[in-house]
């Protein structure tokens, strides 16, 4: 093989050469086996399908991973991520997801992978971290900002994480675009990040040397990677679309799809792997708790949207989902506003309550968190109906005092509590229990709560009684309620909890108080150095309540999506679950989400109905008498 040496003011020894020479043929070699290049220099091992997959979109510019869950997303782009970078020089890769804690989670697999802190992979070694440029600031060549996290190369290439806010997302230049999780990433996104990836890579100009005379580069790439989603995202049609393309020999376009049967029967060099990579119990467990969600994530079979009927989209769902602690006792110091949503059943159906936070904006005014959710489950029964009225009302008003939280006066941070009137859950009764003063565990005397306008009759009988009780008619408010709940959504008002894994813990950011040198980019592709808060990934460890809460803020998720909108002969319409959901799934949580979202519509109608009008004083209105076009 022969190498052209330019000539140079600086002499370079024969020992440079040497090295420089051997360094550009394990380049050359690991960009035409980059499986190998792993395995040798950065000690990881793939399944047979992995390898397939891998080598398969290492050079096609369209590329599409449809994984199943726990089926190894993330290991396996965070290699073909950091052997980019190492085997091309300038090569810049940005992780893009509609939440920054996606992204900066498979950002912060790419370290842990550097760091050989991943157990699964028994052989890795410390090369990468050899290859990272550091500082006296940053010593290990990971940057955490507040806008994204970061790592450069000495070759000149880089990797950076985004988060989902489109508008801080443009104007800059990327060889590989990596869509995580982008099942339910909005086409509006895509289409934003997309310019990224615009400008030719083997495009050159300027210098004395012939163009035609450099190599052609590998074409700028596109790689969405998720579990499988609905009919109606935007990853679908792109799934649909990229099957297509590929069946019909365009070497351009490569989707692999790997579901659990795939992945739990995976080979290893041409063998069966005798340990596989996914339970096979926890997905059968899966299937019996919900058998579409498991179809979906372990399977791969895509959830058929119900149209225009399905009012809430699971992809709205996934956009305002936040990684974030419930709230199970409220420990906090300062004025919180808690309201709670009580759908109460004595036999058949599911008693629930559902906890949302109401909070005051600088930008957009009131909106929600949806913090907690509790069942009123007796363990005890085989059946696990609800526990007895009298059993439901003390754990109500002991998480009543709970989120009131310790040293407050009575309901100072209990905004409203909500309570479903309907006769099957006897939610009437249970209003008449809670009117009386009573007194808790330590002997403590509470003030009970009154609907003073349902129960006006009442008033005068319980003097004492808190007017923050409202009684919701299913006759009366049903439509109502998720009209308003349609509306908070649609106008992202609400936020929820990130789906819980079931892992005991929650990965949280949090600000360390530091501040970091970020570079960033301007609209015009100016090149900017600024200070931003450093930002850490801890480790929070849940309590049996507080995965509870998480479940059942998860299960209310999925109720939701099922809820449709049906209309009638006379254009009257009603919100029910759909027909094939009938008689397998409870609707109560979602109803509590219904009455939860009425609550905020309400909050936010009287806040710009009653705000103070500014006064005006006629005798300094500006007289402009020639414009006006007035006759006197």
């Amino acid at each position: 093989m022969d190498f052209f040496i330019r000539n140079s003011d600086a002499q370079i020894s024969q020992r440079k050469i040497e090295g420089y020479l051997k360094l550009a043929e394990i380049i050359q070699w690991g960009r035409k086996s980059p499986i190998k290049f792993c395995e040798q220099f950065l000690g990881i091992q793939f399944l047979d399908a992995q390898k397939y997959t891998f080598m398969n979109s290492w050079l096609a510019p369209y590329n599409l991973w449809c994984i199943t869950r726990n089926g190894g997303k993330s290991t396996l782009s965070a290699p073909f991520i950091m052997a980019k970078g190492i085997l091309i020089s300038g090569h810049n890769s940005y992780i893009l997801s509609n939440v920054s804690a996606q992204s900066q989670d498979t950002f912060l697999k790419i370290e842990k992978i550097a760091k050989k802190e991943i157990s699964s992979f028994t052989g890795l070694t410390d090369f990468f971290m050899g290859e990272l440029v550091k500082s006296a600031a940053n010593t290990d060549g990971f940057t955490h900002s507040q806008s994204g996290f970061n790592y450069k190369l000495y070759n000149g290439s880089s990797v950076t994480s985004l988060s989902g806010d489109v508008n801080n997302n443009r104007g800059k230049r990327s060889s590989l675009n990596v869509y995580d999780e982008s099942g339910w990433t909005s086409e509006e996104y895509v289409v934003a990040t997309i310019p990224f990836l615009l400008q030719n890579s083997t495009f050159r100009l300027g210098g004395k040397m012939d163009v035609g005379t450099f190599p052609k580069q590998i074409p700028n790439q596109r790689l969405f990677i998720s579990s499988a989603s609905s009919t109606d995202s935007y990853f679908y049609m792109l799934y649909k679309d990229y099957s297509k393309r590929m069946f019909m020999g365009d070497k351009n376009y490569f989707v692999s799809d790997l579901n659990c049967e795939v992945m739990i029967n995976a080979t290893f060099n041409g063998k069966k792997y005798p340990v596989s990579l996914i339970n096979k119990d926890e997905i059968s467990a899966e299937m019996r708790k919900n058998k579409e969600k498991a179809l979906r994530e372990f399977y791969n079979k895509f959830s058929v949207d119900g149209g225009d009927k399905q009012v809430f989209k699971r992809a709205t769902i996934v956009k305002n989902s936040v990684v974030r602690l419930p709230v199970i006792k409220n420990t906090s110091k300062q004025k919180r506003m808690f309201v709670m949503a009580y759908d109460p059943a004595h036999d058949y159906d599911n008693s629930v309550c559902m906890i949302g936070e109401i909070i005051e904006d600088a930008n957009v005014g009131y909106r929600m968190e949806i913090c907690g959710g509790v069942s009123f489950v007796d363990i005890g029964k085989k059946k696990k109906t609800p526990m007895r009225t009298p059993e439901q009302i003390k754990q109500l008003k002991r998480m009543i005092l709970d989120l009131n939280g310790e040293q407050k006066a009575d309901y100072e941070n209990i905004e409203c509590l909500l309570i479903d009137s309907g006769a099957g859950g006897h939610g009437t009764t249970i209003a008449d229990y809670l009117m009386e003063d009573w007194t808790d565990d330590n002997g403590i005397t509470h003030k009970g709560f009154i609907d003073s306008v349902e129960c006006k009759d009442h008033v005068h009988k319980f003097p004492n009684a808190v007017d923050k009780l409202k009684l919701m008619s299913p006759q009366k408010y049903k439509k109502e309620m998720y009209d308003a709940l349609v509306e908070m959504m649609n106008l992202d008002l609400i936020s929820f909890t990130s789906e819980y894994s079931g892992d005991g813990y929650l990965m949280i950011p949090v600000e360390t108080g530091k501040e970091i040198e970020v570079e960033s980019t301007d609209q015009n592709g100016n090149l900017n150095v600024v200070k931003e808060k450093e930002i850490e990934h801890k480790k929070f460890k849940l309590d049996f309540d507080e995965e509870l809460a998480l479940r059942n803020i998860d299960l209310a998720k999925e109720e939701l999506v099922n809820i449709y909108r049906e209309t009638s002969a006379n254009n009257n319409y009603r919100y029910d679950l759909s027909k094939d959901k009938e008689n397998k799934m409870n609707d109560d949580r979602a109803y509590c989400m219904s009455m939860l979202g009425w609550y905020l519509q309400q909050l936010r109608r009287d806040n710009i109905i009653n705000k103070p009008q500014e006064e005006i004083d006629i005798f300094n209105i500006p007289t402009q008498v020639s414009s006006l076009n007035i006759t006197l």
